[in-house]
């Protein structure tokens, strides 16, 4: 289950007892993390803050391209814990729950560093629902003008195939809402995350959709915030969301989530992409 930042003082405190006791350390380059499937495909992954452990001692929380000091030398047993952004919240730091902890043995020498980018797999034997363009678009839109189209990728993506989705936002297309298509979702696990690589003009609002009692709900959860634009290139962006959330309301029927982008009041167009879209749990 996900557990929340608890060691972030921890740095400052290894910082200050390093400095008490004398001890000479040694050094560790945290580099960029990257995401494994299943099969071993490279896959999209935004971890931004890792929880570090030493001999299973713990080292700090720490952010991707940190130098980590670590006291002792010779032979020690690295283990680095993946953190997320629930729901893309900056001050909802957990510890992903579907990554397995990476482990390496290192060789320690006071005052030398040793590099490493860690590659998160996905635990075996997790559930997927999953959307990636190649054989369609698996959501039904309601009530809504514009919508959403497999096209060809330009490749700028992790584990990117050959087609995005995409959505063409304007005045006589304001609003889409698409609704997760094929069979309902039952008994979802309440830590269930839906995972989203997107490009944006406007933001995106996720939620369920689902009845109750008779009477459908359609309930908004949490959004993802525009991207930007770096000259002329429009970098990919990752999401967490804690989709569980919203979709495990006992007594429901019919439970799906939905996506939905509308254009800004004063805005003439906007372009939104997405790929990878993939509801994770156990």
């Amino acid at each position: 289950m996900t557990r929340p930042l608890l060691y972030c003082g921890l740095s400052v405190l290894l910082l200050a007892s390093c400095a008490k006791d004398g001890a000479t350390p040694a050094y560790l380059q945290l580099g960029i993390p990257t995401a494994v499937t299943e099969g071993g495909q490279a896959a999209s992954c935004k971890v931004t803050d890792c929880w570090v452990y030493l001999n299973d001692q713990p080292v700090g929380v720490w952010e991707p391209g940190s130098r980590i000091p670590l006291i002792g030398s010779g032979s020690a047993r690295l283990k680095v814990i993946a953190g997320i952004r629930k729901d893309g919240v900056t001050d909802q730091r957990i510890q992903y729950p579907y990554y397995a902890t990476w482990e390496q043995q290192v060789e320690l020498v006071p005052e030398q560093a040793v590099s490493y980018s860690p590659a998160f797999h996905y635990y075996d034997g997790l559930s997927y629902w999953l959307a990636d363009f190649e054989a369609g678009v698996r959501f039904d839109t309601s009530n809504c003008t514009a919508v959403m189209l497999p096209v060809p990728g330009d490749g700028t993506l992790v584990g990117e195939q050959t087609r995005v989705g995409r959505i063409q936002l304007d005045g006589d297309h304001p609003l889409y809402l698409g609704i997760s298509s094929g069979d309902p979702f039952y008994g979802t696990d309440r830590n269930a995350f839906l995972e989203v690589d997107y490009r944006s003009d406007v933001p995106l609002l996720f939620g369920a959709k689902y009845t109750a009692g008779g009477v459908p709900y359609q309930v908004g959860y949490a959004y993802a915030a525009p991207t930007s634009h770096v000259g002329s290139d429009r970098p990919w962006n990752k999401i967490y969301i804690n989709i569980g959330a919203p979709m495990s309301i006992p007594g429901t029927s019919d439970m799906r989530f939905f996506i939905r982008a509308e254009l800004p009041s004063g805005t003439s167009s906007a372009e939104v992409e997405m790929d990878n879209i993939k509801l994770v749990q156990r």
